[in-house]
């Protein structure tokens, strides 16, 4: 029997690292349920089908019975993609389980292809009362080992002989399912939390914008991609005047309010971000010069007649100046920016809520 605990073990340690090598692609994705996209239901059920196929390949051989962990990576694609991922899992499986088999003995490979069918069967009617939990999960490996013992049995030559491997086998059946439930169920927490960290690193505390960071990463890859753009920058007029009457709450509330209007105001290919202060940048790709001037005219009006409320005092208004150039007036997308910032300039230089683009500038 050590021997076999040994090989099992062998077998649950390349179950978990290919599931850590495996599912890395899937970082991204915030759930994966029977009910996510077809193409990520299809890569599940290749990954766990390819877990399988090496888990089979590297299986526990006892009399004619090849025993391994496959039915943990069923379960698992079946629970997180459905039929469509279950279903190619078990055909990973049998394949497997062919390429295995000795020519003319063929009664394991038959008992496998009725196995998974069953479990699958089995699994769809049981997920329409069940809810997605761990207890659910272990269920349906329990429904899964309760299919293989008969199996067992027939493919060993004595009932000793099938104690012997069923003991071991359920251990680490049900060990393996609970392992590879918890590593998933904590690998994705882990995934979220390192995705979380780095939106937390590109975005603006205070307005939930993207930060300076971000902008200026956008901005690289505009000069990678050559993509045509044009850039719009935000500065509120007199904001020391707002700080010094409503204090520095009020001027976060200006800049919040702010940044809720130019987000409204923007397609949904730009990118708004505060560039520092009470300056912000909107990158607008594929907007031509006159298309962006006639979008800063629209915030700047918005913002003229938008009404701040701040505590007790009276509702008051704020003025923008804003700078304009595009992508066809510079040679790098960085210098883009520093013309808009010019035209920024400009404007607050002629007398403020106005809005001027680069070619304006003498």
């Amino acid at each position: 029997m050590l021997s076999q605990f040994n090989q099992f073990l062998l077998n649950f340690s390349l179950l978990i690292t290919s599931l850590l090598f495996a599912f890395l692609p899937l970082r991204h994705i915030k759930r994966i349920s029977p009910t996510s996209p077809i193409r990520i239901r299809l890569i599940v059920g290749v990954i766990a089908g390819l877990i399988s196929v090496l888990l089979v390949l590297n299986s526990v051989t006892y009399d004619g019975a090849k025993v391994d962990l496959r039915l943990v990576a069923l379960v698992t694609a079946f629970y997180y993609g459905g039929w469509v991922s279950g279903g190619i899992t078990m055909v990973a499986i049998i394949g497997a389980r062919f390429i295995i088999t000795p020519p003319g003995a063929y009664e394991g490979l038959i008992l496998t292809a009725l196995i998974c069918s069953a479990l699958l069967v089995t699994a769809s009617v049981y997920r329409r009362f069940a809810s997605h939990t761990l207890k659910d999960y272990l269920i349906l490996i329990a429904i899964g080992i309760g299919y293989s013992l008969p199996a067992l049995y027939l493919l060993t030559e004595t009932f000793t002989r099938f104690l012997e491997i069923s003991l071991v086998y359920i251990i680490f059946i049900l060990l393996g399912g609970y392992v590879t439930y918890r590593f998933l169920q904590e690998l994705r927490k882990h995934f979220q939390f390192v995705q979380m960290q780095q939106e937390l690193a590109l975005t603006d505390g205070l307005t939930n914008l993207a930060n300076r960071r971000k902008l200026d990463e956008t901005l690289a890859s505009y000069d990678k991609d050559g993509f045509a753009f044009s850039v719009l920058i935000v500065d509120i007029d007199f904001f020391k005047s707002v700080n010094d009457t409503y204090g520095h709450d009020g001027g976060d509330v200006v800049l919040r309010q702010l940044s809720h209007l130019l987000e409204h105001c923007c397609p949904d290919k730009a990118m708004v971000g505060r560039y520092g202060g009470e300056e912000f940048v909107l990158l607008l790709p594929d907007m031509p010069l006159k298309e962006a001037v006639r979008l800063g005219e629209t915030i700047r009006s918005a913002c003229a007649d938008q009404h701040f409320v701040f505590s007790t005092y009276p509702a008051f208004h704020v003025t923008l100046s804003i700078g304009v150039a595009a992508s066809d007036q510079a040679a790098t997308s960085f210098e883009v920016v520093q013309k808009a910032d010019q035209s920024l300039y400009q404007a607050k230089q002629t007398g403020r809520n106005k809005v001027v683009a680069y070619s304006e500038v003498d």
